[in-house]
């Protein structure tokens, strides 16, 4: 009798301890998600404006998006000036129309991607148009790239005759022309453009994992969906001092500590004091 009473309390003593880490878990689990709720409430608010090279940097994966401190305008195949005359225009249903974020939202950063069709003028009157709007937003130039059988041979000829082109020379001329008009500003650039020739050149020589620019391609201008969306996200996450974010897709390691090393020798970084 005694024996099958202390047989019945080590149950119960069992069955009430697991019960209490069962809640103890519960609990922790609890405060972890109230925890990383307001860590997303920290993060800085973003505004992106591009077509599908700015939804390449995967916007909704950004620090606070699902807490809605990230934004987009996203129009496929447009550039700037399409966006600015067709606000209501776009190719991804969450997009939130220009006009309505910049006019009720207050943002920390400001994205633009500039491509082709514009002008430099244009671009930079219209960045600076929006701009005004978010005074105290830092803006942040998407470099983005075009044809990837086109682009290296665009960047090495590093001309601009005032069309939009994605090198060197176009990109900077544009940043300098918005230092001038909006003095003070802080501007960063992606500097998508000057990783992916980075990896163009390493294709060439043989180095790395690709053996052209377009075998890093999807289709003629897109990049390959795991590779291209860690680069670029993690590209677009530099300029926006968010840290990298490893878990963004699935994808070995060799490939992995490869990009990161484009990123890290060519990625927007701060300036040298």
């Amino acid at each position: 009798m005694e024996e099958a009473g202390r047989k019945n309390r080590l149950k119960n003593s069992l069955r009430y301890g697991a019960l209490g880490l069962t809640g103890a878990l519960l609990l922790w689990a609890a405060i972890a998600a109230v925890q990383q709720r307001v860590e997303g409430m920290k993060a800085p608010r973003v505004f992106l404006i591009g077509n599908s090279l700015t939804q390449g940097a995967y916007p909704k994966r950004l620090d606070g998006a699902d807490y809605g401190r990230v934004q987009w305008h996203i129009y496929c195949a447009k550039n700037l000036r399409f966006i600015k005359e067709n606000p209501a225009g776009h190719c991804d249903e969450s997009s939130t129309p220009w006009p309505k974020a910049l006019a009720s939202g207050s943002y920390d950063f400001l994205s633009v991607q500039p491509f082709l069709g514009t002008t430099l003028e244009e671009d930079a009157a219209i960045i600076e148009g929006w701009a005004a709007l978010q005074p105290r937003a830092t803006l942040v130039v998407h470099t983005a790239w075009t044809y990837l059988a086109e682009f290296p041979a665009i960047y090495e000829a590093n001309r601009s005759d005032g069309s939009m082109s994605p090198c060197p020379a176009y990109f900077d001329a544009l940043v300098d022309l918005l230092r001038e008009r909006l003095p003070g500003r802080e501007i960063r650039t992606t500097n998508a453009h000057d990783i992916l020739y980075a990896i163009y050149q390493d294709a060439v020589a043989g180095r790395g994992p690709f053996q052209s620019l377009e075998d890093f391609g999807a289709d003629g201008i897109h990049l390959r969906m795991e590779p291209g969306r860690y680069l670029i996200h993690n590209a677009m996450r530099r300029a926006l001092d968010q840290a990298p974010a490893e878990d963004v897709v699935e994808l070995d390691s060799a490939m992995k500590a490869y990009l990161n090393e484009k990123l890290a020798a060519h990625g927007w970084s701060p300036p040298a004091e």
